[in-house]
């Protein structure tokens, strides 16, 4: 599937479930990324045309992309949640190498306080969605 299919299908399309863009928010506002309004978030998740930038916040590129992991195993496809991975990489200015390198740091084993507080707000966060849903 092409990058331009999958920026097609999103005009039209959430790809990412409502729910879980507003869970997740709740933990990633002001913390992985700058302050903005949830329907930002939430456009910026479905890959949606925004004139907001979205920023990472300083040192959370690693926790930012084990969101994209986490979130990209929703997709029942794994090459569309690869693809919305990369697209989402570029929004955030983090490069595949980085990403291939760390999108699991945050639950390994020896990570620090912060990942796993990081980590259980994420699967929370999933886990009201899913009984939402």
């Amino acid at each position: 599937m092409s990058r331009l299919f999958l920026q097609e299908t999103a005009k039209y399309n959430d790809l990412v479930d409502l729910t879980l863009c507003c869970m997740l928010f709740k933990v990633c506002n002001c913390r992985q990324f700058e302050q903005m309004k949830g329907t930002e978030f939430a456009d910026f998740m479905n890959l949606k045309q925004s004139t907001t930038k979205i920023t990472v916040r300083s040192r959370e590129n690693n926790r930012v992309c084990y969101l994209l992991y986490i979130v990209s195993k929703e997709f029942c496809n794994p090459d569309v949640g690869m693809e919305w991975v990369m697209k989402m990489l570029d929004c955030c200015n983090i490069s595949l190498e980085y990403y291939k390198s760390h999108y699991k740091d945050a639950e390994s084993i020896g990570t620090s306080k912060a990942n796993k507080i990081f980590v259980e707000d994420v699967r929370k966060a999933f886990k009201i969605a899913k009984e939402y849903m």
